[in-house]
């Protein structure tokens, strides 16, 4: 799919925009942002179209167009990929009976392809995952030693998996140390140098890790 329609600045909302792979994807509210950041960062994603295709439906006799906020492209063996609505909560659950034509367009539509319509609000955006990843991107940055590096992806790789706490009792004994190889890890799994499930708390030092494949 392509963007069917472009974004434009508003004073009314937030807009911009959030990298993926080699484009940037734009937003026109923070919710949308969000959702961004979580889907950007999830490792079956192979792509993701901002207003991607407009939508043919009748309401009340007339024809109209339905454009939804984004399409996500998702590997084959992770689900299917899907089609989605980005609103705020109160927002669609005042409106969903004057919306309804136009979301079992998008349903109908995606039965066809293959595809899922979804409606995302605050309640499945804003999770544990989300708040993991905007505290690792502080740490993406994060000048590193790639000699160290290279020492706990080798250990790493070797036990299959570990956690964070042995990899911080091996390697990074005494209480100014030990804060240098959280940093070293979170800046390894902002990278997603190594596996982690992100939806545990990337505080905790019993965090499992394991060896990425890709790397």
């Amino acid at each position: 799919m392509k963007q069917v329609r472009k974004i434009k600045p508003t004073r009314r909302s937030i807009s911009g925009h959030v990298t993926f792979k080699d484009s940037n994807v734009p937003f026109e509210s923070s919710l949308e942002r969000d959702f961004l950041t979580y889907y950007t960062f999830t490792e079956d994603v192979l792509d993701i179209v901002s207003q991607p295709i407009s939508i043919p439906f009748k309401k009340n006799g007339r024809n109209y167009t339905y454009t939804p906020d984004f399409f996500i492209q998702i590997k084959s063996r992770s689900g299917p990929s899907l089609l989605v609505e980005v609103k705020p909560k109160e927002e669609w659950q005042a409106n969903w009976r004057d919306w309804s034509d136009k979301w079992k367009a998008a349903i109908k539509f995606c039965k066809e392809q293959g595809f899922r319509f979804t409606i995302y609000d605050e309640d499945r955006i804003r999770h544990l995952a989300l708040d993991n990843i905007n505290f690792l991107m502080r740490y993406r940055n994060l000048a590193v030693n790639e000699q160290e590096v290279n020492v706990l992806l080798q250990d790493i790789e070797l036990r299959g998996n570990t956690n964070v706490e042995y990899l911080l009792e091996r390697y990074f004994k005494g209480s100014i140390y030990r804060k240098q190889g959280h940093r070293l890890i979170w800046h390894l799994m902002a990278h997603r140098r190594i596996g982690f499930d992100i939806w545990n708390d990337v505080h905790s030092e019993k965090t499992e890790v394991w060896h990425d494949r890709k790397y």
